[in-house]
C-alpha cells in the first residue's frame, strides 16, 4: 500500500492506486481538514498576527466549551418534596450532573450519560453510631424539563425512602433526598 502524508503535520493517506477509489480522497480530505484546523494553533513566535490568529482561535474554543456546560437547576434550599424544573429539556443534552442531599445534609452527586427518560437512583449514607447507620434513597425519573420522583405504576407508592442499616433495620417511606444542582454538558466536537 502506497500512502502520502499531509505536508505540515504528516498525517498519513492512502494514494489513489488503492482499490478502493473514494476512499483515498476521503481520507485525504479529512487529513487536510485536521492539519487546517492545527494550523491555527501553530505559532513560532515570528508573526504577530499568527499569535493574534491563533489567540482569537482559542478564545472562541473556550467560549464553545462553556457554553456546552450550562446550569440548568441550582436550589441548596430545596424542599424535599414534589418535582424540579430545568430551565432547558434533559433531551438536549449528552450527559447531567445530578448534585443533592439528605436531610442529614449529606451531600452526593451523580452522572447520567443520555439522561432523558431515565430513572436514577439518588443514594447517600450517615453513620451516628453503632446502632444509627442510615442508607436514604430517592429514584426519580428524569422527562424532559421535569425530574420527579419516580413510581413503578401509578397504583404504587413512589420510590423512596430510608433504613437504619444498622442495629433495628427498620426502614420508612419518605422524602429524605432532594436535587439541589443540575448541570448539563452539550454534544460538542472540537473540530
Amino acid at each position: 500500500m502506497t500512502v502520502g502524508t499531509t505536508e505540515k503535520y504528516r498525517f498519513p493517506y492512502p494514494e489513489d492506486n488503492e482499490p478502493i477509489r473514494n476512499l483515498p480522497d476521503i481520507l485525504q480530505q479529512q487529513a487536510e481538514g485536521i492539519e487546517r484546523v492545527l494550523a491555527k494553533f501553530d505559532y513560532g513566535g515570528g508573526d504577530q498576527n499568527a499569535l493574534t490568529a491563533r489567540v482569537a482561535s482559542l478564545e472562541t474554543l473556550l467560549s464553545n466549551i462553556k457554553s456546552n456546560y450550562v446550569t440548568l437547576y441550582d436550589n441548596d434550599n430545596n424542599v424535599f418534596q414534589g418535582a424540579i424544573s430545568l430551565n432547558e429539556s434533559a433531551a438536549n443534552f449528552e450527559k447531567l450532573t445530578i448534585c443533592f442531599k439528605s436531610n442529614d445534609n449529606v451531600y452526593a452527586s451523580m452522572d447520567v450519560a443520555n439522561p432523558n427518560k431515565k430513572v436514577v437512583s439518588l443514594t447517600t449514607s450517615f453513620y451516628n453510631g453503632d446502632a444509627y447507620f442510615y442508607v436514604k434513597n430517592r429514584c426519580y425519573l428524569i422527562d424532559g424539563k421535569t425530574i420527579n420522583t419516580w413510581k413503578r405504576s401509578p397504583s404504587t407508592v413512589y420510590q423512596t425512602g430510608e433504613v437504619n442499616a444498622a442495629g433495628s433495620n427498620n426502614a420508612s417511606m419518605g422524602d429524605f433526598i432532594t436535587i439541589t444542582q443540575v448541570y448539563g454538558t452539550r454534544k460538542m466536537s472540537l473540530v
